[in-house]
Formats: C-alpha cells, sequence, structure tokens
C-alpha cells in the first residue's frame, strides 16, 4: 500500500482501527462479521465461543498485550531506557491525550493500533513512518503468542492477519 494514495490512505486506517478494536474488548457482533469480510473467510464458532475465548485469553488468561512487555523481552541483555514516554511522548506530538474512558495503558496493543489509524487520518506520514518501526518490532511478537493461546479460529485469524498486515506494512517502510 502507499502512503500517499488516499484511497489507500483510508483502508489502512480502516485496517488498524479493526484489529484495535477486535484486541480492546469482547468484540460486538458487528465487528465479527467486518473482520469476517476482511479476512474473506467464514467464522464458524459462535458468538458465545468468541466472547468466551476473548475473556480467557485478555482477561483471565497471562497474555501480556502491552509493549512494554515485548520490549523487554526484546532488550533484555541490552541496556536501554524500557520506559513507555517515548510511546506518550509519540501520542503528545501528534496531539492526542488519551481518554480517561479507555482505561488501557498507552501501550496496550489496541490503543498503539487506534494510533497508528489516527496517524494515517491526519496525514502525519513522519509519524507513521516512526510508529511502524515501533509495531515492526513488537507485534509480530505478539501476534504468534495470541496465535498460541487461541482456542477459537477467530483469533488465530486475527492473530495471523495482523501479523501478516504489519509485516506487510514494514516491508514498504519500516
Amino acid at each position: 500500500m502507499s502512503f500517499l494514495d488516499p484511497l489507500q490512505q483510508e483502508e489502512r486506517a480502516e485496517t488498524y482501527r479493526l484489529f484495535g478494536y477486535l484486541l480492546m474488548d469482547i468484540p460486538e457482533p458487528e465487528l465479527i462479521r467486518e473482520f469476517e469480510i476482511y479476512a474473506d473467510i467464514p467464522i464458524d464458532e459462535s458468538y458465545e465461543e468468541i466472547c468466551e475465548d476473548f475473556i480467557r485469553i485478555f482477561s483471565e488468561g497471562d497474555l501480556p498485550n502491552f509493549e512494554g512487555y515485548y520490549r523487554e523481552m526484546l532488550y533484555r541483555d541490552i541496556p536501554i531506557d524500557l520506559s513507555l514516554d517515548d510511546v506518550q511522548h509519540f501520542y503528545w506530538t501528534a496531539g492526542v491525550a488519551i481518554d480517561e474512558e479507555f482505561d488501557l495503558p498507552a501501550d496496550h496493543v489496541s490503543m498503539e493500533l487506534l494510533f497508528m489509524s489516527y496517524l494515517i487520518e491526519q496525514n502525519l506520514v513522519d509519524l507513521q513512518i516512526e510508529f511502524l518501526k515501533r509495531l515492526c518490532r513488537w507485534i509480530p511478537l505478539f501476534c504468534d503468542a495470541l496465535y498460541k493461546k487461541a482456542k477459537t479460529d477467530f483469533y488465530k485469524e486475527v492473530a495471523t492477519s495482523l501479523k501478516e498486515f504489519v509485516l506487510s506494512e514494514c516491508e514498504g517502510r519500516g
């Protein structure tokens, strides 16, 4: 996809937003249908099975869904500042304040995916490129972990599709 084509920009923003909302909370049936169309696959599990899997993975489970965990994994043997001030600095630079209604940390996977959608919508190309570099480092690891933890094909497909999408973005810009 091109950073310059307006139609592709809209598509990219919608894709980041879709994944952000899929990983934020138990997805509404409409969101599941939207993913079904995006992935071009039938979702065979019931809504209840998908809800139970979300709760098992994210609420009761031990799947880390924030960048700090993966950064620590990646840079365990390298002395770097692992503070999340820099992710908040990205938000601040773009003029974004995290709304208290989200009740999620700044480095939560959903927050970062929604932020990338915002950067695209605002045509903040330089920030997109820099923020994408962050996503390229940790989102594939998160997706691998999600795939292993998921019991439903739905969340396995979300993990696979998100990883493929981010890696394709990384190839062109990261």
